[in-house]
């Protein structure tokens, strides 16, 4: 197997253990270790410089900002590359992975630090949804975007900004504490699953599909 294998298997196994550990954590004690050492960081910190910036932040990572990013980048992945199922698995892995948040959410139950419904810090807590999502959208397109960029100071850039922005809408849901640090790391924990296992699917239906797959690209 070739180290790229290797690397991909390794971070695999750290998000399945890492998101057994928290939700764990979560469901049987009343406050896990790592959200009693750094909720008080962030007490305190509204009306000031950073929280405005965080604040607008996590609108990158909101349901009314990724709606539309998503259908925009489904149609530009279309006509960049041509790839019809690469842009539909990219509009679908998004709109499943909200539900899949949602369910997450119900069987945990677990209440918010604070509420703010104009950051969409409403309902229950566990996973972020913010973190969860925002890395399959943006995850997924760069994925995808990448197979057709042969560049590679391109797709260095283009890592580095897709996962700068992903680290940035979870820590803003921190921030602005309408989530506990574990959610935060347990949505990022199960979106890397998801994506994973989105693009595992991906690859199985293209091999599914090859024969007609290239006559049926645009």
């Amino acid at each position: 197997m070739k180290k790229r294998t290797y690397f991909f298997l390794s971070f695999l196994l750290l998000a399945i253990l890492s998101s057994a550990l928290i939700t764990l954590e979560v469901l049987f004690r009343e406050e896990p270790i790592l959200d009693r050492w750094t909720a008080p960081a962030v007490q305190g910190i509204d009306q000031t410089f950073w929280f405005f910036v965080f604040r607008w932040l996590t609108e990158l990572g909101s349901g009314t900002f990724l709606t539309p990013f998503t259908i925009a980048a489904a149609l530009f992945l279309l006509l960049y590359s041509r790839d019809w199922l690469a842009s539909l698995m990219l509009a679908s892995g998004t709109l499943l992975g909200y539900r899949v948040n949602h369910w997450i959410k119900l069987a945990v139950e677990r209440e918010r630090p604070r509420l703010f419904s104009e950051a969409e810090g409403v309902g229950y807590s566990f996973p972020s949804g913010h973190a969860m999502v925002s890395l399959i959208a943006y995850g997924l397109f760069i994925y995808f975007l990448l197979k057709y960029i042969k560049s590679q100071k391109a797709t260095l850039f283009l890592n580095i900004c897709g996962i700068f922005l992903i680290l940035l809408i979870g820590l803003s849901r921190y921030v602005i504490r309408v989530h506990y640090l574990t959610d935060v790391l347990g949505g990022y924990a199960f979106g890397f699953i998801f994506v994973s296992i989105w693009i595992g699917f991906y690859t199985i239906l293209q091999r599914l599909i090859k024969p007609k797959y290239r006559r049926l690209r645009l």
